[in-house]
């Protein structure tokens, strides 16, 4: 039996991630980040690892945003842009689980 306060908790794991993409996406465009272009060599370990994070980060965000403008220009059907959307809710939930774990983890909500 599930009560509200699981689906609440859901919601709130949910928006957490989505907002934590949102705010990586947008301090990464304020660092100047844009999309990756191949290099003439092969990227260096921490270059991709550093890549690596923030697309683990931002994935929710870019998956809903890509797809609705896919969505809009005919590229991508209704089905597959629902299949997107519940993939980047479960991704965000998933994110969002990790923040507010961290979160909590560090004391700052045990005051």
């Amino acid at each position: 039996m599930m009560y509200i306060f699981d689906i609440l908790t859901a919601l709130f794991a949910m928006a957490t991630g989505f907002a934590t993409s949102w705010i990586g996406l947008e301090l990464a465009r304020l660092c100047g980040w844009r999309e990756p272009v191949s290099a003439n060599g092969p990227a260096s370990p921490v270059r991709i690892g550093a890549e690596m994070t923030l697309t683990a980060v931002v994935g929710p965000w870019l998956l809903l945003i890509n797809g609705f403008h896919n969505w809009r220009s005919g590229v991508v059907s209704l089905p597959l842009y629902t299949v997107l959307a519940l993939v980047a809710v479960g991704w965000s939930m998933c994110s969002g689980v990790v923040v507010l774990q961290a979160a909590f983890a560090s004391g700052y909500f045990l005051a």
